[in-house]
């Protein structure tokens, strides 16, 4: 009996090791979903990859070519270890499929680049020379599901200020764009960079008949993920390869690479409050969470749990309160092991309600540190060192009223302005250059409110939106005049949330006031009347997120889940203690994430038609953990405060 388990176990080992590993490749440029009619472009060899990668292992590598991952499971009727392709094109099919991946990879071009960018292209004769000169015109994006030909060529035309909007349409393939408008159906279409040069070759757009007006922000490019189905081991043994083909000349020539794959950092930092735009979205959330998150390091902190963290791959930006209340703390951290770099500590002892701790998150941007606490003082600072580059205080600087809850809006980036608001009459917002502090212009208005400050074009115009004590407003980058002011009509709110730019329009949420959705009119002004309300959802604190085309937000003990697209209506509320104070939600990647004050962490499918919660898990135990501090994610790291720790956890599931 012994020997034939024996040769039952090492039969079922050799099986296992003959056992294919599958890959799915999605990437647009991979030979089998291309042309090979322009000599070295759109022709990369991954067969040739999948014999390396199988000879290094041994084990068989299997690959499914396809353009979605719906088609490439219904060939395989499995599901895939690993999938390759375009970064948002991945995540948004695996979404749709509810089939968690992760970034473990990026493929460089021959440039050593590892992004994308979307091309907005026109007629050779066209007489625009810039996107402003679309203005009013035909423009076909890309699919939904291409983010540089999508939605960032969405941002761009919001940032170009065109005096009329674009007529919008989106292609349903990737070259219906470029087809439309050589057939004169558009003014313009966007596609991907690399897209031109293959249409021509294909003779798809005779040559010299078009020409690239302008290019989107880069956004992710061409990534390998890994799904649940390959295990850790797997995983580390195909990123460590994948990651080594810089010195395989013959390797790099197939894949078009000038460095092979690079280790993927994913969301590469969260750097103001909310991340990205202060829209509250982390693209890199896992579609689950583990069962008990693994804790990669923590450091003792003295305050209590108000400012949330800003994040680096290398560096972490904690505000804190020394023990008695007299000094406010920032810390810099290794991201690595979350010891101290360095640390900004000043005397402000003044008593708050709600404590004297400060409660901006830092703000991260071109190597300096923006630091704000509770009690006015502001400091600019290098975030290698820690050296302090400048400093003010608002109401010393400008006059103006302590807020009985303390100052407590983080400066905002407008190009080289920084963005703050003293909210004493002569100087109710004020612009100051970010690199010396010297005033670039002051505005006379209302006493300051406690909300964050955004920045986008609205209405065609580049302007600043937040909130004063009694109105919503906006103000002109360039010169500080207000634009416009919308008082509300159910009374004045506390004005603690933060508005939240959509497509174009403003999305409210207050307490008095409820939900609301606003559109701009001509000249960058604001329409008093929504286009959609819902009067249910009215948060005091908690700012919404939009995952797809629904809202999410709490408010007194209840989570809500809207319908942007139908009128804002209520598709589910949940009832819960946990909710009545404060919640932090980040949206992304098919999910809601939820941080409460009370310390419950939960994931929510954002699709799902009830309250239904993926996972619900307690990171700081059973006890009592009272934090308002925002959480940040970097990559697959989430960083939270306890009540008196700031702790690093790791996102995916084993």
């Amino acid at each position: 009996m012994t020997r034939y388990a024996g040769l039952f176990l090492a039969l079922t080992i050799s099986q296992a090791a003959e056992k294919p590993v599958q890959v799915v490749v999605m990437d647009p440029l991979a030979l089998p979903l291309s042309c090979s009619c322009v000599e070295g472009v759109g022709q990369r060899r991954y067969d040739q990859l999948a014999d390396h990668l199988g000879k290094a292992l041994g084990r068989p590598f299997k690959l499914t070519f396809e353009e979605s991952l719906d088609l490439a499971l219904r060939r395989m009727k499995a599901k895939p270890d690993f999938i390759i392709g375009k970064d948002a094109m991945v995540r948004f099919d695996a979404g749709r499929l509810k089939l968690q991946v992760s970034p473990l990879a990026d493929l460089t071009d021959r440039t050593r680049g590892t992004t994308q960018r979307g091309a907005f292209i026109v007629r050779t004769n066209d007489p625009a020379k810039r996107l402003a000169d679309l203005s009013g015109r035909a423009v076909m994006l890309g699919p939904e599901e291409e983010a540089e030909t999508n939605q960032a060529a969405r941002a761009a035309l919001q940032q170009a200020r065109l005096a009329k909007p674009a007529k919008l349409d989106v292609a349903g393939a990737v070259d219906s764009g470029a087809l439309a408008l050589t057939d004169g159906e558009v003014a313009a279409a966007v596609v991907p960079e690399y897209l031109p040069p293959l249409l021509v070759g294909c003779e798809k757009v005779e040559a010299g008949s078009v020409r690239v007006l302008a290019k989107t922000k880069p956004v992710p490019g061409v990534r390998l993920f890994r799904t649940d189905t390959a295990d850790d081991a797997l995983a580390k043994r195909v990123l460590a390869e994948v990651t080594g083909l810089a010195n395989r000349k013959e390797l790099l020539v197939a894949l078009e690479s000038a460095k092979g794959f690079v280790k993927s950092l994913g969301q590469a930092a969260w750097l103001d409050w909310r991340g990205l735009n202060r829209l509250g979205q982390a693209p890199t959330l896992p579609s689950q969470l583990p069962e008990e998150l693994k804790k990669i390091w923590s450091t003792k902190l003295t305050g209590p749990a108000v400012a949330g963290p800003a994040a680096t791959v290398k560096r972490v930006i904690i505000p804190d309160k020394s023990r008695g209340g007299t000094h406010d703390l920032f810390r810099c951290l290794d991201a690595i092991d979350g010891s101290e770099v360095w640390r900004l500590e000043y005397e402000a002892d003044r008593e708050l309600d709600y404590s004297n701790s400060p409660r901006a998150t830092p703000v991260i941007h071109d190597g300096l540190v923006y630091l704000h606490g509770a009690l006015g003082d502001l400091h600019c600072v290098r975030l290698d060192t820690g050296e302090v580059v400048w400093r003010t205080n608002y109401y010393r600087e400008y006059g103006g009223k302590l807020l009985a809850w303390g100052s407590s809006s983080p400066p905002l980036i407008a190009g080289d302005k920084l963005i703050i608001n003293p909210g004493e009459p002569d100087a109710s917002v004020v612009s100051l250059h970010r690199k010396t502090g010297k005033l670039i212009w002051k505005t006379p208005g209302h006493a300051a409110a406690y909300s964050a400050f955004v920045v986008g074009e609205l209405g065609g115009r580049l302007q600043i939106v937040g909130y004063d004590s009694g109105s919503l407003g906006g103000w002109d980058t360039a010169t500080g005049k207000r634009l416009w002011q919308h008082v509300p009509t159910e009374g004045s709110d506390f004005n603690v949330t933060t508005p939240l730019i959509h497509e174009g329009k403003l999305l409210l949420a207050t307490e008095n006031n409820a939900t609301r959705l606003h559109r701009f009119l001509k000249n960058g002004l604001l329409d008093d009347k929504p286009l959609k309300a819902n009067s249910s959802l009215a948060p005091d604190t908690c700012s919404p997120v939009i995952v797809g085309d629904r809202v999410f937000a709490t408010a007194y003990g209840e989570m809500y889940c809207l319908d942007l697209k139908d009128n804002l209506k209520t598709l589910w509320v949940a009832v819960d203690d946990m909710f009545f104070d404060h919640s932090n939600v980040i949206g992304g990647n098919g999910r809601v994430l939820v941080w409460t004050q009370s310390g419950d962490l939960l994931l929510l499918d954002a699709a799902a038609n009830a309250f239904k919660p993926l996972n619900r898990l307690r990171p700081f135990g059973d006890g009592k953990v009272d934090s308002m501090s925002h959480p940040a994610i970097v990559g697959e790291r989430l960083y939270l405060r306890g009540p008196s720790e700031l702790a690093c956890f790791e996102l995916r599931k084993k």
